[in-house]
This record gives structure tokens, sequence and C-alpha cells, in this order.
């Protein structure tokens, strides 16, 4: 179960003495919507909703609500990532309740299977019980490890869909990730070149994710095959802050073009396949969320790559999991 704690931040909320506070949930959310207004408006502030998607901690809505004079944003369910707003602005995150220690425990033959050594990762919404799973593993006898928090991470042990620094660095066996949902566990297989269990709280399940890394493996090389053969090519630029990544769209550019492609450049809020569809280019290089091209491949009627996927195309070299380590 999710723990919105409002109480909580409604004493971080009083610091900034709004009379109106914008609120932006992800997905997942939306649904605590009503309770959230009703909170709010109860204590007489003024609350807008935003309406667009909200895909994490870098995809803000500061200058939406900053063009309505909104006075606070509230950005629920993500960790703190970018330094600044153009409205003043509370990262809230959400946490689940659900307990992980049985997961680890009913699971623990196949874990120890696995070595002496092992990384512990999960996202922003089982944190705080990481400090739990390592120390039952370390009663084992075992070695668990978290990663530090870096720049666009903001806890130990958490990895987001485009950053799994926090984990790569880290000498293990294998790792243990901590959630639903295969993309994460099978970035950092893809980052790190470790085995990884994939733990879901949920079901109480623990599984490899070695068949599906090597699906989506698969997959990926498909595509870069596939655009080898091409020639026209457009790079799509986000222009969300937290996913503008304008300077690599140069160097692609610049990349492409010594090796007798053409490029264009695309300049774009929303990605989805109505760019693909409209513009007439063989084939899209996406320099924002590294999780779009992957995600959503087979919604693309084109072949989309990710950044790191346009050198392989030339360098012939091992598959590299593309990641944003800047703000």
């Amino acid at each position: 179960m999710l723990v919105l704690d409002l109480d909580g931040l409604l004493e971080q909320v009083k610091a900034f003495s709004p009379r109106t506070i914008g609120i932006q949930l992800p997905a997942g959310l939306r649904q605590h919507a009503r309770e959230i207004s009703g909170f709010f408006d109860s204590r007489g502030y003024e609350v807008v909703f935003s309406g667009d998607p909200s895909y994490g901690a870098c995809d803000v809505a500061d200058e939406l609500m900053g063009s309505l004079g909104v006075d606070l944003l509230v950005h629920f369910g993500h960790s703190r990532m970018l330094p600044s707003s153009r409205v003043p602005m509370i990262y809230w995150d959400v946490r689940d309740d659900v307990p992980i220690l049985p997961t680890i425990s009913g699971n623990i033959d196949l874990i120890e299977s696995m070595g002496k050594k092992v990384g512990i990762a999960t996202t922003i919404q089982h944190v705080h019980k990481l400090g739990e799973v390592v120390e039952f593993l370390k009663g084992r006898g075992m070695t668990a490890l978290l990663g530090n928090k870096v720049s666009r991470v903001s806890n130990p042990g958490q990895v987001l869909g485009c950053s799994f620094e926090t984990i790569k660095g880290l000498d293990v066996d294998f790792f243990v990730y901590i959630g639903t949902g295969y993309f994460h566990p099978i970035g950092i297989a893809l980052c790190t070149d470790r085995p990884v269990l994939y733990c879901d709280p949920y079901t109480g399940a623990c599984e490899n994710v070695e068949k599906e890394k090597n699906l989506i493996l698969r997959k990926r090389y498909a595509a870069i095959e596939k655009a080898r053969s091409c020639t026209d090519f457009a790079v799509i630029v986000s222009s969300k802050r937290g996913q503008n990544r304008f300077s690599e769209a140069l160097g692609i550019k610049k990349l492409l073009k010594n090796n007798g492609k053409n490029c264009q450049l695309i300049f774009a809020e929303e990605i989805n396949n109505s760019i693909i569809q409209d513009f007439d280019f063989e084939v899209f290089v996406i320099a924002a969320c590294p999780r779009i091209a992957i995600d959503d491949a087979s919604n693309f009627d084109k072949p989309v790559l990710t950044v790191t996927e346009v050198g392989m195309m030339f360098s012939g070299e091992e598959y590299s999991f593309d990641e944003i380590h800047k703000i």
C-alpha cells in the first residue's frame, strides 16, 4: 500500500506560505487526486493538477505551473533530481509499505546459490526497506552492498530507468533487484554484466532475468542492423530539462554524417509514434530518456535507436546500455 503522508507534506508546504499549490502526479498516483485535493482544499489552499504525463524526476511541470502563477509545485512519487525550478518545488517521495523480507527469506536458497557478495537495488518507493534486507542477508553470512547516491539519484541503492550509477561500481557476484517490472533489473544486467535476480514483493517470486535480457538484446541488435542499411536519420531531442541531451545529439549528427548518413535534428516535448509517422526519415535516434526506444519499441513503425546504439552501428562493439548521468 502506498503511503502519501500528507500530514508530513503539509509541514513542508507551510514553509512556503503558498495560496495556490500545483500538484504533479505520475499515472500510478492519479487515483489519489481526490484525496490530495480534499486534504489541501479543506485547509484553505487552492489546488491545480497538471494533466500532462509525468515520466519521472526529470520531468517537472514547473514551466506550466509558472505560467499559471502557482506559488508552489509538489512533484509526487520521485526523489529530488533537478537543483532549480521556475517556481518553488517540493519533490515528495511516496513510499510503499509492502513487506520485503518475506520475498527475500522465501527465496533465500536461490539467492544464496548465486554467490556470497550481492548488490541490492530498488526504486524510490522501496528504498526505506533496503537496510533491513542488507541486515538479513548479512545475518546469513553474505556480503550485501548498496551503492552510493549520485547527482541524479538521491538514495543509496536506488536506480532510475535512465541511471544505474549507484550500483555499477560494486564488486559483487550478482544483484538482487526489489520491485516490479523487468526494465530496471534488465538495465542492471546490461550495465554491470552481472547476474540479476528480480524479486517482486507483491508476488513473492524471484527469478533470474538472463532470459529476458537476451530477448531484449536480440531485439536491440535487430534494430541496429536494420538501421545500418538506412541513409536518412533524425535525432529527436527532448525539451524536458532532465532529459535534454542536445550536446549529445550534435555529436550523433556529426558521427552519422562522417559515416555517410544524412541527419536532421527534431526538438519535441512529447516523443511518440506520431512523430515517427509524420516525418519521412528512415531511422530515429532518441536523445532523451533511454527507456523510450526500448520500452516503446513495439509502438514504433520505424527503427528507433538509443544514443549509445548509434555508435555500435559503426564500431561493432558489445552492447552498451544508454544512461543519462548529467543533470
